[in-house]
């Protein structure tokens, strides 16, 4: 699946101060699987 990169940047804030969510907890919230999320934050770094 593809993801639009307003989605990416969304869920990437929310894994930064002030919000601090967890991976698992993004995953379970946003229908992403972790390592989506894992990816895209060492992208992101």
């Amino acid at each position: 699946m593809r993801y639009t990169p307003e989605r990416k940047e969304a869920v990437l804030r929310k894994m930064l101060p002030p919000h601090t969510r967890s991976i698992p907890e993004l995953a379970e919230e946003e229908g992403i699987s972790e390592a989506t999320l894992y990816n895209w934050r060492k992208a992101d770094r």
